[in-house]
């Protein structure tokens, strides 16, 4: 009787419920996207971040998301079979001795990015992640909590990333373009397709546009009309650009700032709803009443 192996899905949903995560999303750092560095007069600015680094290694990303969403508290470490790993992430699916070197591979990049550290365990290895940025002047940073301060910005991803199987459905270009949106953190968000603004996202202006087409194929990505923005580059100084929202489930991440806003838009709408009701009830035959 031929032993049962199990599948991609099956080893994701381990890896998922042994997170113990209640809410069932993990956080990311905004640095992993967008990197902070300094500018041409030394002034700081935004460019790509390890996200850039990865969109040819497609199952590397795929990896590390697992990584990022298994790993919650102590060491922020994982230890976990090569075999479990390999299919969880689409790499190897048959259970022999050949998938420790297929998924070493893929951990030899995360680990030259300083995106994780590998630590012998056992006959295995402890996968241990580090901050999201990579190295900093040379030195790997470990990972702690990210806090949400000004300075230490995160964004949350969806387990339903992997339980409604979007990591099949998704491109690479889709992957990262929504990885960018969710780290927006705004209900409305613009995706600047031009070199200067997609470099500021930390990805390509090629994969920014891909990547939109291809949620918008999906209808994870909604069109949200116009803003008009000040661009000082423009002759008028301002340009009108287009606007995206992100349909559920990809729709968690909102500022402080933003909730805020949008709650003084509902307030705001609330107030005049009753000043139409108060207006109604003035009125008589038709004519309105001014109010006492």
């Amino acid at each position: 009787m031929a032993e049962r192996v199990m599948t991609q899905e099956e080893s994701i949903d381990y890896l998922l419920r042994r997170s113990q995560r209640r809410d069932d999303v993990f956080p990311i750092r905004r640095e992993f996207v967008q990197a902070r560095v300094p500018g041409q007069h030394g002034e700081p600015t935004t460019g790509p971040g390890p996200l850039s680094k990865l969109l040819r290694l497609p199952h590397a990303l795929e990896l590390l998301l697992l990584v990022y969403a298994v790993t919650t508290s102590g060491d922020y470490g994982v230890t976990e079979r090569s075999q479990l790993w390999g299919r969880a992430a689409g790499i190897y699916m048959r259970a022999d001795k050949q998938a420790s070197i297929v998924v070493s591979r893929q951990w030899q990049h995360l680990e030259k990015l300083g995106l994780i550290e590998r630590r012998p365990d056992g006959h295995l290895k402890r996968i241990v992640k580090l901050r999201e940025c990579g190295p900093v002047g040379g030195i790997q940073l470990p990972y702690a909590a990210p806090t949400g301060a000004k300075g230490d910005v995160y964004f949350r991803v969806p387990f339903s990333y992997w339980r409604d199987g979007w990591h099949k459905k998704l491109e690479m270009p889709g992957k990262a373009v929504l990885l960018a949106a969710m780290s927006r953190r705004k209900e409305t968000f613009t995706l600047p397709q031009d070199t200067r603004g997609a470099r500021a996202l930390g990805l390509g202006r090629h994969t920014v546009a891909r990547g939109i087409e291809e949620l918008r194929g999906h209808k994870l990505l909604l069109d949200a009309g116009f803003n008009e923005v000040m661009n000082a580059r423009k002759m008028r100084g301002f340009e009108w650009v287009h606007t995206y929202r992100l349909a559920a489930p990809f729709d968690l991440n909102l500022s402080n700032a933003e909730i805020e806003r949008k709650e003084a838009v509902e307030r705001l709408k609330a107030e005049e709803q009753v000043a139409l009701l108060l207006q109604g009830f003035n009125a008589v035959d038709g004519q309105v009443l001014p109010a006492k």
